[in-house]
């Protein structure tokens, strides 16, 4: 079981593959018949796009009423080194990174189909392929968010700068835009990220590779950033706190809702961001939820029906999972045991992954 920054990115770099979720309002699996037309509200529900090793893309849908789809290997990604989702127009698009070369990486999408297939991705045109960093395994870690109707996406380059860019209204994306890198973190890199729309901006959430803090800006309607802002020094350190190696972040009723998996038992914590700008102390996860001690390897979380649902995979040789839900209330619905509700024996899934609610 790692335990430091070295002993995780060997374990990363064995599995050399993500685990990816993803919600969607009423998408079925790859694979299902098409649903019924109707003319009453969707129905929403949470959708999982796992990546299991070796090199599957494994597919399950979690209903309203608690019950689970049988999974599907989705055959069309099994290339993609990370990838996101948005739902657009009451359909999930995914993009993701993939190899085109020896020496680089080009961004792919693609949008599933009513039937619940999905065609082969399609390179997204503008986007200049990213050079492959053999120093860096996390090029190409990606969020995405629909923000006033547009996808955006921002991702973690060669250099471990965080990239951004806006899909145009033919289809086409504008060029990648650097964010201004923190102040005093020299040559820091970023290591995680998790995107969220929150009142009509883009949030976005990164962890960093050396310095370990949390981090926080806005792109503004009108294309302007923030400067970032630390996440800790507004909302304290809990305790046990190691170092932050995942995020999840989402929009809830105008606020933004932010969960952290750092390297200590059990250590995922929740905090809030109020439509004042203000943050709320960290709330220890974990704890209220699991009955015992894990070590967790990654985690994802969404808006659904206006509650935060959050899925976390822990670092045993199976890759168990563990969904949770955090209620209006403020309360936490006991961690349920994913693999006892749908059967993902054939897989085992690993850590890394993006999300998004619709």
């Amino acid at each position: 079981m790692w335990k430091t920054k070295r002993q995780y990115r060997g374990r990363v770099a064995s599995m050399a593959a993500a685990v990816a979720l993803a919600v969607v309002v009423t998408a079925a699996p790859a694979g299902a018949a098409p649903r019924a037309a109707t003319t009453e509200a969707p129905t929403v529900g949470l959708n999982l796009m796992l990546r299991a090793e070796p090199w599957k893309v494994v597919q399950t849908r979690r209903a309203p009423n608690g019950t689970w789809d049988a999974a599907r290997e989705v055959p069309q990604f099994p290339t993609l080194q990370y990838w996101t989702t948005v739902v657009d127009a009451g359909r999930l698009r995914l993009f993701g990174l993939r190899y085109s070369g020896p020496m680089s990486m080009q961004f792919v999408q693609s949008t599933q189909q009513p039937d619940g297939s999905w065609p082969a991705p399609t390179p997204m045109k503008g986007l200049t392929e990213l050079p492959i960093s053999s120093d860096y395994f996390q090029t190409g870690r990606t969020g995405a968010a629909m923000v006033n109707g547009r996808v955006q996406l921002a991702a973690i380059d060669p250099s471990g700068r965080l990239v951004h860019t806006v899909e145009g209204p033919d289809g086409s994306w504008q060029p990648w835009g650097a964010i201004s890198a923190p102040p005093g973190l020299g040559s820091d890199k970023f290591f995680s990220l998790a995107t969220a729309e929150v009142n009509g901006e883009l949030h976005i959430v990164a962890t960093m590779w050396n310095d370990g803090s949390v981090l926080h800006t806005i792109r503004h309607a009108n294309g302007t950033w923030d400067g970032w802002g630390n996440v800790m020094g507004a909302a304290g350190t809990p305790s046990p706190w190691g170092w932050p190696h995942d995020v999840v972040a989402a929009g809830i009723n105008g606020q933004l809702q932010v969960a952290v998996v750092n390297n200590s038992q059990i250590a995922v914590y929740h905090t809030i961001r109020t439509s004042d700008g203000n943050w709320g102390g960290w709330g220890p996860i974990g704890r209220q939820i699991l009955d015992q001690p894990f070590y967790v390897c990654g985690a994802d979380g969404a808006n659904v029906n206006n509650e935060l649902h959050l899925v976390f995979e822990t670092c045993n040789d199976s890759g168990t999972l563990f969904h949770t839900i955090r209620h209006g209330n403020g309360s936490w619905d006991k961690a349920g045991y994913v693999q006892g509700a749908v059967d993902l024996s054939p897989w085992r899934p690993v850590a890394d992954g993006s999300a998004v609610g619709g």
